[in-house]
């Protein structure tokens, strides 16, 4: 993965995330911690994968990374990272 398509991701992911938390808490989203929860909130790969709340309708959380890309190790750090920051949100 390139040096621009992390930084893709993770500015992606920080938008989903900002989204999330301007409507929602962060243990909503991540149903009290769980990191499985909240990188499927983020809906990066395969999109959002429940039922969307009204606010999140229109706001464009479609799958945005490839299944290598999701696979990657790249891909794990960007989502590790986010979520150590925003535990702290």
């Amino acid at each position: 993965m390139t040096k621009e398509r992390k930084l893709e991701i993770k500015q992606e992911a920080e938008r989903r995330l900002n989204e999330w938390l301007t409507h929602s808490s962060f243990n909503e989203m991540s149903v009290h911690g769980s990191k499985i929860r909240f990188n499927m909130s983020l809906g990066l790969y395969g999109g959002y994968p429940f039922e969307e709340p009204n606010w999140m309708k229109g706001k464009s959380f479609n799958d945005f990374v490839t299944e290598k890309e999701f696979d990657s190790d790249e891909y794990d750090n960007i989502i590790d990272d986010l979520f150590k920051t925003a535990i702290d949100r």
